[in-house]
């Protein structure tokens, strides 16, 4: 483990250095890089894209995209919007007397959008299968019951092992469900049938997963007595976004989540990591882990990218998402302090989002985007060790403001 460690503590230090480092590597071998779009990579139905990459910082010479001057920054790194067209489309930059050029494709237009199937009305639709015994086969965070098929919110979360009334949904792959007389559905590979037991009631009562576990923040506890999990998104070979000088998202989500835990364990709380190297834990193992240990918060840390065919520099924001009630308001006061520590970047406050890592049944789960890294001012401030410190420093209010009782909190109410 402490080779890991110092594998990835080195890697970061050298990301740090690297824009320096590409000064002189540019200088003496004329080269310009594009980290997107790659060498003929392949792009969804758009019609213009984002081109990011980096050249030697401190060059006088203009810096052309397909035809159009560019500003560089002051990293080295450029951005541009491009209009695109279907098929094989060629970029090219120039800048002095050095040259790339690079093909991508874009695809085409689909010519009709898939239609969603009709909903269900009512327990008699003639696209309900017979109804029987279904016994669970995946895990509490992926045994979701939703309130529609292939969508809509997420009514009941089911431990293994657990027997539930259910009939497949023809030419789908879900199963309709029966709890507590409400119907749901629960995808149908993650169920089995079981014929040899009797079939359950539909008011047959569903688990729940947050017995044990507190119903309000820890009010007036010490930090010394409260745990929080805290989880850098992406690693291994899931690397996230990509910066322009193709820096990856997983190593400054890791460098920012170390920043957190010693901001944390400073001011006494128990830390605990999903992740401490370049690994990927599995993505429902994260949320796992904060439940299986008790955790009283998890905190996934993430930075952002636009899809290809939107500006990272209009889109740029920081935010905090959360799945769950409890979750938001914990998102909301650590986002009151993040905000102003990321001032001007654009504040979107927090807000409700289905991710993965969020919906945790019982500890109150968010996901912070700090910032935007397809950007050349993202990914510099984003790898800039001052600011992650600030970001941490941030963090820690507000996961102390979520724990002042209600009355005290700064910003008002913590139990909105």
């Amino acid at each position: 483990m402490k080779n890991k460690e110092r594998a990835i503590t080195v890697r970061a230090a050298r990301q740090l250095a690297l824009a320096a480092a590409l000064a002189c590597a540019c200088a003496a071998r004329a080269e310009i890089g594009v980290a997107f779009p790659a060498e003929r990579q392949r792009l969804p139905a758009v019609e213009e894209t984002y081109v990011i990459g980096a050249t030697a910082p401190g060059r006088t010479e203009f810096l052309y995209v397909n035809g159009v001057t560019t500003d560089v920054y002051r990293t080295g790194a450029f951005l541009a919007m491009v209009p695109v067209k279907p098929g094989t489309n060629t970029l090219t930059v120039f800048q002095g007397k050095d040259k790339l050029v690079r093909t991508f494709v874009v695809a085409e237009a689909p010519a009709q959008a898939a239609k969603k199937p009709d909903p269900i009305e009512s327990d008699d639709d003639p696209r309900i299968g017979k109804q029987s015994a279904w016994q669970t086969t995946g895990t509490l965070f992926t045994n979701r019951v939703r309130a529609e098929i292939d969508d809509g919110d997420t009514i009941f979360y089911l431990p293994k092992g657990f027997v539930l009334r259910g009939a497949e949904v023809k030419d789908t792959q879900w199963l309709a469900v029966w709890l507590e007389g409400r119907r749901g559905y629960l995808s149908r590979n993650l169920a089995r049938r079981c014929p040899d037991r009797q079939v359950p009631s539909k008011m047959t009562p569903a688990p729940d997963p947050a017995i044990g576990f507190p119903d309000k923040p820890p009010y007036g506890r010490r930090p010394e007595t409260v745990r929080i999990c805290v989880d850098p998104g992406h690693g291994g070979s899931d690397t996230g976004a990509l910066s322009p000088h193709g820096w990856f998202e997983k190593d400054v989500n890791l460098m920012q989540a170390r920043a957190i835990r010693a901001a944390l364990e400073k001011a006494g709380f128990q830390v605990v990591m999903t992740r401490d190297d370049d690994s990927f834990p599995a993505l429902y193992d994260r949320p796992k882990k904060a439940y299986d240990g008790r955790m009283d918060a998890f905190i996934s840390v993430h930075h952002n990218a636009t899809a290809a065919n939107r500006n990272p520099r209009i889109a740029r924001h920081t935010t905090a998402y959360a799945s769950t009630s409890n979750g938001l308001a914990l998102a909301q006061c650590i986002q009151r302090h993040i905000a102003p520590t990321l001032a001007p970047v654009k504040d979107a406050g927090a807000q409700m989002r289905s991710f993965a890592v969020c919906r945790n049944p019982a500890v109150p789960s968010c996901l912070l985007e700090v910032d935007f890294i397809n950007l050349p001012e993202g990914e510099a401030e984003s790898w800039d060790q001052a600011r992650q410190a600030k970001v941490a420093t941030a963090v820690v209010m507000g996961v102390l403001d979520w724990m002042s009782p209600p009355e005290k909190a700064e910003g008002g109410d913590n139990t909105k």
